[in-house]
């Protein structure tokens, strides 16, 4: 018996510059405006990069949703709930804990006067548990179905960001450790595993488009979530004259901002978990 092998002919298309600047064009407008937040929204670069974002960013949904022709991604795929809620949880997620890896060091170096070697370590035990349970929290999924991953991960990350912001001036190497290994179990639960939900709400070449989204949204969220939080700790601190206070008192707004981001995963969780009850069994 003989086979003849099948020759794909790659499709080719025209690159979408026009998109590709619009959406260019708008993440950095809107990381500009962040990082000059704390001199307020009157300053010309912190309004003038909101509205760039703002006009930047219809600009490239308008392009995108001409119709015929290839589009540098597919929105639509927006419109699919499930898909949409997974893809901010794992967004929101990202931000949160790119930010802790940047207050957690500055807190500790410039608050609680601790080694810049020592600072680094305070994010190894969080980390390592959060590789070695990626494997196992998606077995997890795979065995329990999404509820308990995504309830119980929501219930870590807010509990970790509670005991942050009330025990902050308290703190000891320990209970930092301790805190956000707290935070990155509840990661490792809901991380992965979002991705893996919402791509699975696609089918065909949406599947391109949804993994486009997570990766650009991923980096993006880490780059932003530095930023703001810089900002933010600024703000917190101004008008306070002692170095440590100030850092501290920021910190401490970072945290309440950060709480604040993971209400919204848990919301978004429970919405998840909503739109994935009411599809059709056969899905």
């Amino acid at each position: 018996m003989q086979f003849r092998a099948i020759k794909n002919k790659p499709e080719r298309h025209r690159f979408q510059l026009a998109e590709y600047l619009a959406i260019v064009v708008s993440l950095v407008a809107l990381t500009l405006a962040v990082n000059q937040l704390d001199a307020g929204l009157g300053d010309p670069l912190v309004s003038g990069g909101l509205l760039l974002f703002l006009a930047a960013l219809v600009a490239f949904v308008v392009l995108t949703r001409r119709a015929g022709g290839h589009h540098l991604l597919n929105l639509r795929i927006l419109t699919n709930h499930a898909f949409t809620y997974s893809l901010l949880i794992y967004v929101f997620l990202q931000l949160v804990q790119i930010s802790l890896t940047f207050v957690i060091p500055n807190l500790a170096q410039l608050t609680f006067n601790q080694s810049a070697l020592v600072a680094g370590f305070l994010l190894l035990a969080g980390s390592l548990l959060s590789s070695f349970l990626g494997p196992v929290m998606g077995r997890l999924l795979d065995d329990r179905g999404p509820r308990f991953p995504l309830i119980a991960g929501s219930l870590c990350i807010m509990a970790s960001l509670i005991l942050f912001t009330v025990f902050i001036a308290n703190l000891t190497i320990l209970t930092i450790i301790a805190f956000h290994v707290l935070y990155m179990l509840g990661f490792s639960m809901m991380y992965n595993n979002t991705m893996t939900l919402g791509l699975q709400q696609l089918n065909g070449p949406q599947i391109s488009d949804g993994n486009a989204l997570f990766n650009m949204l991923q980096q993006y969220a880490g780059s932003i979530g530095t930023a703001a939080m810089a900002v933010i700790i600024a703000i917190g601190g101004a008008g306070i004259q002692n170095g440590a206070t100030a850092v501290l008192s920021g910190s401490r707004l970072a945290f309440i901002v950060l709480f604040c981001f993971t209400v919204a995963i848990a919301l978004l969780a429970f919405a998840l978990l909503a739109s994935l009850k009411r599809q059709p069994s056969g899905r």
